[in-house]
C-alpha cells in the first residue's frame, strides 16, 4: 500500500510540472504546421469535471504557493533551481533519444549533462547552451509515438492535467525509473515538490496567456496539448530518419 501511495504521489508531482510547463505554452511555427488527428475524447464530461477540479486546486493551493515562491526567491535563484532540474531532464531526454534511434541528439543531451554538471556547478548554470549544445525535449511517451503506438484516448488526470493513454504510460515509466526513489521519502518528496513549484512558476505567464486566449479553455488546452505532442513525435521520427537536424 505504501509503495502504491508513493508511486501515485510521485506521478502527480512530477507530471503536473511537465504538463503545465509544456502543454500550455503557445504553439511554435513548427507546431502550427503539424496537424494532429482530431481529438479522441470519449470521456469528455469526466475530463471536463477533472479539469474544473484542477482549476479549484490551483486557485486554492497552487497559485498562492507559486506567488510565494516568486515573491521570496530572487530571479537568479529561481533560474538556478530550474536549471538543476532541467539538467536531470537532459539525462532522460538522452536515454529516450537513444531509444528513438537518434544517437547524435542523445550525444548532445549527455554532453549538456556533463558540461552543466561540471562547469555549470551541478547544473545551476546552463553552460551547455552557451557552448552550442542546444537543449532538446524527449520523454517515453514521445518514444512510444516514434515507435508507432497510437495516442489512445485523451484524458485529464487529477493534479496532472492534460494527457493521453500513451503519454500517461510514458510518464509512469519516468516515475518508476526516477533515481529519487532511492532517497528517503521525505527528501524525495521535498525535491519533487520543489521541482513542481519551480516549473509552475516558470509556466505562469503561459498559463495567463491561455486563460485570456479562449472562451472554452478546456478545448483550447486539449487541442494545444495534442498539437504539441504530435509535433514532438513527428520531430522524433524525422530526426531518427535523418530528415531533421
Amino acid at each position: 500500500m505504501r509503495i502504491a501511495s508513493r508511486l501515485f504521489l510521485s506521478l502527480s508531482l512530477l507530471c503536473a510540472a511537465a504538463s503545465v510547463a509544456h502543454a500550455d505554452e503557445p504553439a511554435s511555427p513548427e507546431a502550427a504546421s503539424t496537424e494532429p488527428a482530431p481529438a479522441f475524447d470519449p470521456i469528455e464530461p469526466v475530463n471536463r469535471a477533472t479539469f474544473a477540479l484542477n482549476d479549484v486546486i490551483d486557485m486554492i493551493i497552487v497559485n498562492p504557493l507559486v506567488s510565494l515562491w516568486n515573491g521570496v526567491l530572487p530571479q537568479p535563484v529561481r533560474q538556478g533551481v530550474s536549471n538543476v532540474f532541467d539538467n536531470l531532464d537532459d539525462v532522460y531526454a538522452g536515454v529516450n533519444h537513444v531509444l528513438q534511434g537518434s544517437p547524435s541528439t542523445a550525444g548532445a543531451d549527455f554532453g549538456r549533462v556533463i558540461v552543466n554538471t561540471t562547469v555549470g556547478v551541478g547544473g545551476l548554470f546552463d553552460v551547455g547552451t552557451k557552448v552550442g549544445l542546444k537543449k532538446t525535449y524527449g520523454d517515453f511517451g514521445q518514444t512510444l509515438g516514434v515507435w508507432g503506438f497510437s495516442t489512445g484516448p485523451y484524458v485529464v488526470l487529477p493534479l496532472i492535467g492534460p494527457s493521453t493513454l500513451r503519454d500517461t504510460s510514458g510518464r509512469a515509466v519516468r516515475v518508476v525509473t526516477d533515481a529519487r526513489n532511492l532517497l528517503p521519502s521525505n527528501t524525495s518528496y521535498a525535491l519533487m515538490g520543489t521541482e513542481y513549484l519551480a516549473t509552475r512558476a516558470d509556466a505562469k505567464s503561459n498559463e495567463n496567456l491561455v486563460a485570456a486566449s479562449s472562451l472554452d479553455r478546456y478545448v483550447f488546452v486539449r487541442n494545444l496539448y495534442l498539437q504539441r505532442r504530435a509535433m514532438l513525435v513527428k520531430t522524433g521520427k524525422d530526426i531518427a530518419a535523418g530528415k531533421a537536424q
